[in-house]
């Protein structure tokens, strides 16, 4: 009875060590990418958009999932681009899967651009500025991080 425990322990403790090691590795990159290219580019970017965030949450937590589903409307099988942003006739935005998507999720990308812009300059992508804002709208509003 107590060699079955004792393996069963150290089967779950083995599987654990493989699963968060294989949590902290990164899938290949596409030649020229970097995972942290904006550590010496842009090193405030994080706190820059969780910060912001966090006080615009504060006041509506129901932008948070506004902005997940930009994210979730401008990405496609090859990638993220950032054309959900696009605003006039015949735009993505003005697209009838889109015309739902809530107009002040919209505006804290909007913040969130010239409050980077005005920290680092013109480096950090739009599509990139969505893609940490939905991140970061998960994780403030109780989920993953």
């Amino acid at each position: 009875m107590a060699s079955s425990s004792s393996f069963l322990l150290l089967s779950l403790i083995a599987l654990s060590l493989s699963l968060s090691s294989e949590a902290r590795t990164f899938p290949p990159l596409v030649k020229g990418l970097s995972y942290t290219f904006y550590n010496t580019k842009c090193p405030n970017l994080g706190f820059i958009v969780r910060n912001y965030l966090r006080q615009e949450f504060q006041k509506d937590i129901g932008l948070a999932a506004g902005l997940l589903r930009i994210h979730f409307h401008d990405c496609f099988v090859q990638g993220c681009d950032a054309s959900v942003l696009f605003t006039g006739s015949g735009s993505e935005q003005s697209a009838p899967p889109n015309l739902t998507l809530r107009q002040s999720a919209f505006k804290v990308i909007n913040d969130l651009q010239a409050l980077i812009e005005r920290a680092c300059g013109r480096v950090v992508s739009c599509a990139d500025i969505v893609t940490l804002a939905a991140r970061d709208s998960v994780a403030l509003s109780g989920g993953p991080d």
